[in-house]
Parts: structure tokens; C-alpha cells; sequence
């Protein structure tokens, strides 16, 4: 089980085109995230994205088979990756289209499968002052889990964190697609 991070270095990366595109998917004002694991039998509007090019530093024109949309982390695939690992996405999420000015068409990706893989009791977890919990610091894994999909999140932190197995990472470079990076759990 890894975390599924995109790897900025030397790929072109993504933002939406202005809030009124990321209110589309995203409102933390209005607490409100389209991925946040719940299915949405692919009801989701078309946001507007752009390339990257806030900052000093160089952007790369490279696209990436895999990045994230926006600051909180969508998970983003290209069609390329889309079509290699087409049943992965279909049988653990719900893929949507971003409408962008590209030569490689982008999906935001919705992980619908929910596992409760996490033993809270020996994990290291922090907590917010209200009590919500803020990160997994160190994970200990339920040990009457015997297999993971794919692709999930997890419910302590579905609404910011994908999971992958070894199935997915073993098909990523298989396919040797581009802008993924695997983070081993800590």
C-alpha cells in the first residue's frame, strides 16, 4: 500500500482557470468537494483547467500521464493512462472530464472504494484541536486485511489521500506511464 503523489519534477502541472471553475468541483467556503468518495454516477459539470505557470521557477511542457488539479489533491489522469488503466479506475471510481486547452485530454478521478484498512488503536495519528483527525503519522494495518484494490482512499482521510497496491504500481510501470510517484506508507 502506497500514497498515490504526482511527481512535479520535469512535468507540466495544472490549476483551474479561476474559482469560479474550481467552485465547480471544489468549495471550502461552502464545504463542499465532488471527491470526496461519494458516488456521483458521473453527474459532474466540466471545469475549465489551465497550464501552470505561476512562479519563477521553469515550468516544464511536458504532460504528465498523471498530476493532481488545483490545491487540493484531485487525482488527474490523461487518456493515455486512463485507457491503460481503464478497469483499475472503473471498478474503484468514477472519472470526470476537464475541459482544457491541451494536446492530451485530462480526467479528474472520483476513488468511490472506501477501505477500512487502518488499526487506530496502534497507528500514530494527529488530531486537530477539534478533535478531527489531521494526519496518519505512522500507519499499522488491520491485520484481517488480506487484499487491497487497486485504487481507494481510506475513510479517516477520504476527502485528500489515495491509496495504491502493488497491482496499480506494477501496471503504471508496465505501461511506463509518466508523473506518478509512489509514497511508501510511513
Amino acid at each position: 500500500m502506497h500514497i498515490l503523489e504526482c511527481n512535479f519534477d520535469g512535468y507540466a502541472s495544472f490549476l483551474f482557470k479561476d474559482a469560479e471553475e474550481e467552485d465547480k468541483w471544489l468549495s471550502p467556503r461552502d464545504r463542499f468537494n465532488l471527491f470526496d468518495g461519494t458516488p456521483r454516477n458521473g453527474k459532474y459539470p466540466v471545469p475549465q483547467g489551465i497550464r501552470n505557470r505561476i512562479g519563477k521557477e521553469n515550468r516544464s511542457n511536458v504532460l504528465p500521464d498523471f498530476t493532481h488539479i488545483g490545491l487540493t489533491p484531485i487525482p488527474t489522469f490523461s487518456e493515455r493512462a486512463v485507457q491503460a488503466l481503464g478497469d483499475m479506475l472503473s471498478r474503484n471510481g468514477e472519472l470526470a472530464p476537464i475541459k482544457m486547452n491541451e494536446a492530451m485530454q485530462y480526467y479528474g478521478f472520483n476513488p468511490t472504494r472506501i477501505v477500512d484498512v487502518v488499526d487506530e488503536e496502534k497507528s500514530t495519528i494527529a488530531y486537530f484541536s477539534d478533535g478531527g483527525l489531521m494526519d496518519i503519522d505512522h500507519y499499522v494495518l488491520r491485520p484481517d486485511v488480506k487484499e487491497l484494490p487497486p485504487i481507494f482512499r481510506i475513510p479517516q482521510l477520504v476527502e485528500n489521500t489515495t491509496y495504491v497496491s502493488d497491482e496499480f504500481i506494477a501496471r503504471v510501470n508496465e505501461c511506463k506511464l509518466t508523473g506518478f510517484r509512489f509514497q511508501p506508507l510511513p
